[in-house]
């Protein structure tokens, strides 16, 4: 089992690992890459060797972590453990990284000369065949920590954060990809609340999109480009005070929701919170339902999710319980029948919209019929409207 560093392979010395339990004096310790490194920091800061295991191929929070400790003045040895192969070793060393221990049998297919720093190509050389640039000025560069495909057409990803990246929860960035001298940036919603220490999106596959055809394609390790200023419309701030928020969403039109049900502010401002998703096909939905159980389960917002938070869901082509587009719904009363509240009233109700343009067209013309008029961030109103678009 070898030790993969810039000089080359090297044996894996013989070394004790304690557990976060036995840091005190140890001079080895294994990291989850799930770990807090705010709270571990002070800790490992006299601990001469961390370990950080990448227990999967698509797992790439180890990226993220390492770098993050940099970032707080560790200065010992960092080592990445497992699945972290020769293309991404490049990646590995600017993420703060010193060293990689892979198994016999990853050595056995990628050899020692696979490994020269210098020569490592990015995902990206591989993908398109051409050089990776440099980005921007006033752009940042961040690395790709995890990829998850739903469907043929649905992906989410998460990338690092920089530490001047502000945003409030349901704003969106510009971002792209260094596969040109000018390359083109889309507006993607952020999908992690505004205390994450990551940035996550959600992300439809368009074959022929100029972002999203290579976006796709992605895997942890890979480098992704981001804009510095974060803006938008479905925040609360845009909001006038009420008891019950609507959040309508189609496809991913629920990315900026996802942000906005995991922070606490929400909670605090309304006393229900209806998050309405509305796909094509039963596996479209599956991004919705795995972020509501998070949401339900995390120790800072769990507790009022699971009091406040409502999930309705619809489908308009594949058979389920509930099918329909989400504004015929609100138009014939079987939203309300459904949830069990209340036709919309201005003098309650609030909501934000994402969607599809001909669903935001919709949406906006039923609230505004109901009585609740648009807001934004130096006009707050009922409702809000987000018209972002990715291609």
């Amino acid at each position: 089992m070898p030790l993969v560093t810039p000089q080359g392979f090297q044996p894996v010395p013989e070394t004790v690992f304690a557990g976060l339990d036995a840091i005190s004096g140890a001079n080895a310790v294994d990291l989850p890459n799930d770990a807090d490194a705010n709270a571990f920091a002070p800790q490992l800061r006299d601990v001469p060797l961390v370990r950080i295991p990448f227990p999967k191929s698509d797992d790439g929070r180890g990226f993220s972590l390492a770098r993050r400790l940099r970032d707080l003045g560790y200065r010992g040895r960092l080592r990445a453990q497992g699945h972290v192969i020769s293309d991404q070793f490049r990646y590995a060393l600017e993420c703060g990284f010193d060293e990689v221990e892979i198994s016999d049998d990853l050595a056995a297919r990628q050899p020692e000369a696979h490994w020269r720093a210098d020569r490592a190509p990015s995902y990206r050389n591989l993908i398109t065949g051409r050089r990776e640039y440099p980005a921007p000025a006033g752009v940042h560069t961040e690395v790709v920590t995890e990829v998850t495909h739903y469907t043929d057409r649905l992906f989410r990803f998460r990338i690092s954060r920089p530490d001047s990246c502000r945003f409030r929860s349901g704003e969106f960035v510009m971002i792209g990809l260094p596969n040109a001298e000018k390359p083109v940036f889309r507006a993607y919603s952020i999908a992690s609340p505004s205390w994450d220490q990551e940035l996550e999106f959600y992300s439809i596959k368009v074959p022929d999109g100029p972002l999203t055809s290579h976006l796709q394609r992605i895997r942890p390790g890979d480098r992704v480009l981001l804009r510095k200023k974060a803006t938008g419309t479905l925040v609360n701030d845009a909001l006038l005070p009420g008891r019950r928020l609507y959040l309508f969403s189609t496809g991913t039109g629920i990315a900026p929701f996802a942000s906005v049900i995991r922070d606490p502010e929400t909670y605090e401002r309304f006393d229900q919170v209806i998050l309405t998703h509305t796909c094509r096909d039963t596996a479209e939905l599956a991004y919705g339902h795995e972020l509501v159980a998070i949401t339900r389960a995390d120790p800072l917002v769990g507790e009022d999710a699971s009091d406040k938070l409502i999930h309705f869901t619809t489908t308009t082509r594949q058979i389920s319980p509930i099918m329909g587009r989400i504004t015929d719904l609100i138009a014939n009363g079987e939203l309300a029948d459904h949830l069990g509240t209340p036709p919309i009233d201005p003098t309650v109700d609030r909501a934000m919209i994402c969607g599809s343009a001909a669903m935001l067209k919709d949406t906006k013309a039923l609230l505004e019929k109901a009585g609740l008029t648009e807001g934004a961030n130096n006009k707050p109103g009922e409702f809000v409207v987000e018209r972002a678009f990715v291609d």
